[in-house]
């Protein structure tokens, strides 16, 4: 089987306290890249090495980026790959705006945004799920969903087993759930959201709308929103996330903040 495995290190913890003292950067148009690794502490032997497991297991991509700027990198780092449950991760950061922004409320049930799912519809308790608990992968409905594995739906608890916010199981449910009610309360489709408030602004090189689509059945009535993304972009991301969602603006950390 052609396994297809990347790798994106947006940042290194270890290395987060030195950037305070020779300061940070944002890539603009193109990435910038160390002259050698050595420069941004790292062995080109050790590297070297990394490449040849790397290849061993089928990654196609890699990028090692410390202080916002490339020490390394290999593979197809420009092509768009499906990048399946990374999914979830967007969706959430485009959460967090709308939350700031007043659009959605974490504490919001199911059953005051009239949120259900097609027969068998989901129980009065199911309702009393929040989007913070969809946010988490507690919310406790376990109906199936579109996008899952056979393996998923074979492991999915049974009906009414847990109640909401008590038990975390990780489904593509409670996330494309979170779709509808993002595109419901902001009014604008996800994709679209993504290339407004995440790739526009960070100035992906690669993504296009169309590199997003909708995967609708009859399992539920909602649409899983699989994408298309590069690793260089995922990469950018990646260090929006390790800047707090700060873009340009370096934000103090120290080798013990790794756990947030």
């Amino acid at each position: 089987m052609n396994r297809r495995i990347w790798i994106v290190v947006a940042s290194l913890c270890f290395f987060s306290s030195l950037a305070q003292a020779a300061g940070e950067t944002f890539p603009k148009e193109h990435w910038e890249t160390f002259a050698t690794p050595e420069e941004a502490g790292f062995s080109s032997d050790g590297l070297r090495a990394a490449r040849e497991y790397a290849a061993r297991i089928d990654t196609v991509a890699a990028m090692l980026v410390v202080k916002g700027r490339v020490v390394t990198q290999w593979g197809r780092n420009e092509e768009r790959f499906n990048v399946h449950s990374i999914r979830k991760s967007i969706i959430s950061a485009l959460y967090g705006i709308a939350v700031e922004q007043g659009s959605v409320s974490l504490d919001s049930t199911l059953a005051q945004l009239q949120i259900d799912d097609n027969e068998p519809s989901l129980t009065e308790a199911e309702k009393l799920a929040t989007v913070r608990h969809l946010l988490t992968a507690r919310s406790g409905v376990y109906h199936p969903a579109l996008y899952e594995t056979p393996g998923m739906a074979a492991m999915r608890p049974l009906r009414a087993s847990h109640a909401p916010g008590t038990f975390w199981y990780y489904n593509n449910w409670d996330f494309n759930a979170l779709g509808t009610i993002y595109e419901r309360a902001t009014g604008t489709g996800i994709f679209e959201a993504f290339q407004l408030k995440i790739a526009g602004p960070l100035q992906m090189e690669d993504w296009r709308r169309q590199d997003g689509d909708y995967f609708r059945g009859r399992a539920s009535i909602h649409a899983a929103y699989p994408l298309r993304m590069s690793a260089r972009d995922l990469a950018r991301f990646g260090l929006l996330y390790l800047h707090k969602g700060k873009w340009g603006v370096s934000v103090r950390r120290s080798r013990l903040d790794c756990s947030d």
